[in-house]
């Protein structure tokens, strides 16, 4: 059992810098984005499910688990952008 909590700790080393550096662009996206209704795009949240799911049969792995956790990461990642639009536009909706 040791041995496969170590994989999945290395495995968890990869993947949270990679869940950063996402996070960062979805936080440029909140600046970039020219108006709040912008920000949830319905067409974007399937087309990036569909993709994940597509790697996920390129590897045969269960699309599922990938549907899953890709959903609940693009909610949070949507709420968080809400976020940043409303600090980035602050100054703008108040004058």
């Amino acid at each position: 059992m040791a041995e496969v909590r170590e994989e999945i700790d290395r495995v968890d080393r990869l993947i949270v810098p990679l869940l950063l550096e996402r996070l960062q662009y979805i936080a440029q996206a909140g600046h970039i984005k020219p108006n709040r209704s912008a920000v949830r795009d319905n067409w974007r949240v399937e087309d990036v499910v569909s993709k994940a799911k597509s790697v996920a049969e390129q590897q045969s792995g269960n699309q599922s688990y990938i549907e899953d956790i890709y959903r609940h990461l693009i909610e949070w990642s949507i709420n968080h952008e809400f976020g940043v639009w409303d600090m980035a536009h602050q100054d703008v909706s108040e004058g």
